[in-house]
């Protein structure tokens, strides 16, 4: 049973047109889990249609969704670093899975077709991705794709909690010679 389940799990590219649903998941990834994003959900929930929609254009960022069916079940983006005036460093963000579906290595499919965006977006030559000291499951998410730890930073999080955010990069240069 859990195999046929399984059977049918895809991801697809989030478009304009799917800004309810995005609006939707993300909310609720938010409200589930204030201490591991950076984002909060009060300032998300008040973005407009409009915002939510441009999210999802395509200029510089890709945001998949996890489906089981006709269900959305999960969620992850890649974007262009803020940080980066280059353009060369894309973001791995808003990783999130229905918990039903946690533990069946879903995160590796969201890993996967993010890296596989990321490596035809040629302005990239690296990601990077972040996680909440003690969140052990991203790290190991980014640690069986390659990442490589760079740097930590103290952040002031959303549930009012200072803590370190560790950040790792992905050579992408070198994966497209592969």
């Amino acid at each position: 049973m859990l195999q046929a389940a399984f059977m049918s799990i895809t991801t697809r590219v989030l478009s304009a047109q799917d800004w309810e649903t995005f609006r939707q998941i993300r909310l609720r990834a938010l409200r589930e889990h204030p201490d591991v994003y950076t984002g909060s959900y009060r300032e998300t929930a008040a973005r407009t249609e409009r915002e939510w929609m441009e999210m999802l254009d395509g200029k510089g960022k890709c945001i998949f969704a996890l489906f089981d069916g006709d269900r959305i079940i999960g969620l992850a983006a890649v974007f262009t670093s803020r940080e980066d005036p280059s353009g060369q460093s894309g973001v791995l963000a808003m990783d999130y899975i229905d918990p039903v579906y946690r533990g069946r290595r879903l995160s590796r499919l969201l890993y996967q077709v993010r890296i596989d965006w990321a490596k035809q977006h040629l302005p990239f030559r690296r990601l990077l991705v972040s996680h909440r000291e003690g969140n052990e499951a991203s790290r190991r998410a980014n640690q069986s794709f390659g990442f490589k730890l760079i740097g930590k930073e103290e952040i002031h999080w959303p549930d009012g909690t200072s803590a370190p955010d560790y950040v790792y990069e992905l050579d992408l240069a070198a994966l497209r010679h592969l």
